[in-house]
């Protein structure tokens, strides 16, 4: 017997097992009165939870344009120093 078998067997049991069981009829009632307390998110929630995710990547794409400018700005550095070091000939 394989694992699925065995797995198969045993969801069959628990189906008919729990077949006689039903939700209380205030169950649904109760359900859909939670549903309607519960109030529409508010536009700071919703930035809120779109910041979340997005801070992380905003912090990622910080990092390599600082990371990039500072190659820049040495690369600029180096090209200015040699050119000041240069001496013209007549």
């Amino acid at each position: 017997m394989t694992d699925y078998e065995d797995m198969d067997q045993r969801l069959a049991r628990l189906g008919r097992a729990t077949e006689g069981i039903v939700p209380s009829g205030r169950f649904n009632a109760n359900v859909m009165r939670a549903i309607a307390a519960e109030a529409a998110p508010s536009i700071f929630d919703l930035a809120w939870f779109s910041a979340r995710r997005l801070v992380p990547v905003a912090a990622i794409a910080a990092a390599l344009a600082v990371t990039w400018a500072v190659q820049v700005d040495r690369s600029v550095d180096d090209d200015l120093a040699t050119s000041y070091a240069s001496v013209e000939l007549e």
